[in-house]
């Protein structure tokens, strides 16, 4: 039987190494961004931008018929502006929220409304960060929004026992973010020189061997019992 997924981000970073991992493996994918370059008869792509919520509340799921999963990947996120609480601007704020927290919340709601009903197995993948655990200085928003992903989960997990939603800890990975913030200014972000030590150590991941990991658990869902996964321990 078929196995669809849905993925927010899907035109760069781990959102499109996992989108090409999933067509290799008979997926149908649905990606959700601003551009694209993938081609495959099976990829389905939707140009939206995640940071508008008119955007966002456009956004439909077909309907699907005996498959065997489904799955959202709520895996699109910002960084945005790097400076502190007090000195962002609030259109700013309001893009990063939207983008790292609405548009997750509200595609959601939209996939349990639509499949809730069906036999599909259905799973919700959020992608996280550490720095949804504590704060960083300069990351006010991110921190913010990236705890909420976590209590989204947490709530999904509470309100719908038959849907599995996970909370994803990729860890420090070499996406364009990670070259953003080796580029703010000492000023803006004291911690910077910790980041371009992770660089020039080669202790970044790679959105390939990420993509892999997360792979691994959608394909072994019933050995993980725990909602929240870091993907430094394995």
């Amino acid at each position: 039987m078929t196995s669809f997924a849905f993925i927010t981000g899907s035109s760069k970073g781990i959102g499109k190494d996992l989108a090409n991992l999933l067509l290799s493996k008979d997926f149908v994918v649905h990606g959700f961004s601003r551009s694209n370059s993938l081609k495959h008869y099976n990829f389905h792509h939707h140009k939206t931008d995640l940071a508008n919520i008119n955007k966002i509340n456009s956004i439909s799921f077909p309907k699907i018929d005996n498959v065997k999963e489904i799955y959202l990947i709520n895996n699109a996120g910002e960084i945005g502006n790097i400076t502190k609480i007090g000195n962002k601007l609030s259109s700013n704020i309001i893009e990063e929220v939207n983008i790292n927290i609405t548009a997750p919340i509200l595609l959601s709601n939209l996939f349990i409304k639509t499949y809730k009903s069906i036999q599909s197995r259905l799973t919700i993948i959020n992608i996280s960060s550490g720095a949804a655990l504590r704060p960083i200085h300069s990351w006010g928003t991110y921190c913010i929004s990236k705890s909420g992903i976590d209590m989204l989960t947490k709530i999904i997990n509470e309100e719908h026992p038959n849907i599995r939603a996970l909370s994803i800890y990729p860890g420090v990975v070499n996406t364009e973010m990670q070259e953003k913030i080796r580029n703010t200014s000492d000023e803006e972000f004291p911690l910077k020189q910790k980041f371009i030590d992770y660089f020039n150590n080669n202790e970044l991941s790679d959105c390939k061997t990420v993509a892999e990991k997360i792979f691994y658990i959608m394909s072994n869902l019933s050995q993980f019992e725990q909602n929240h996964i870091s993907l430094r321990d394995f």
